[in-house]
């Protein structure tokens, strides 16, 4: 039996941090060091980045950790995300986000979260959020965050589903 996606995580974690860890807060070197990870260990891995965080992306989870702090406290980063999430459970819409698992590290906090697919503008078919939601969601999700576009969003059983929340009302409002 497969075991949880956040224990895999967190031993993959363990596994790639030795690569990472004297990078983590430059995307560039932290693609690099992803790159020889994959040679190394015959994974195929996939690296993204955004504005403040950077994601690794196995088949089934994702792993995600704030590159920039002043970018992450202005626009989002993995504690607000997790908050955000928490928020959206106590709200009942929590179906409709990635959920978060804020976990630390050798002092660095990550975020672990189930990879959703789906995303971007090509794989929603040319449709935007709103297609994939009913009335009640689409003014909770555009009320709740801030920064909805094809790539912070992806399809999870017929419905859209945040994968890119970070930048929730308690961002925009300090």
């Amino acid at each position: 039996m497969k075991s949880d996606y956040r224990v895999r995580a967190a031993k993959f974690l363990k596994d790639i941090f030795p690569y990472i860890c004297d990078c983590l807060t430059d995307r560039y070197d932290v693609q690099e060091a992803v790159w020889r990870y994959n040679v190394r260990k015959h994974r195929n891995v996939l690296f993204s980045h955004g504005i403040a965080r950077i994601a690794l992306i196995t088949s089934d989870y994702v792993i995600k950790w704030d590159y920039d702090k002043k970018y992450a406290y202005k626009c989002g980063g993995c504690a607000d995300e997790h908050k955000a999430f928490i928020k959206a459970k106590e709200m009942g819409y929590d179906y409709l986000l990635a959920e978060s698992t804020l976990i630390e590290y050798h002092g660095y906090y990550f975020t672990i979260m189930p990879r959703i697919k789906c995303i971007g503008y090509r794989s929603h078919k040319g449709h935007d959020i709103e297609y994939f939601l009913t009335e009640d969601e689409f003014n909770w999700v555009t009320n709740f965050n801030n920064d909805i576009h094809s790539y912070n969003w992806g399809i999870r059983d017929g419905k859209a589903c945040l994968i890119d929340y970070a930048m929730s009302d308690e961002v925009a409002e300090r």
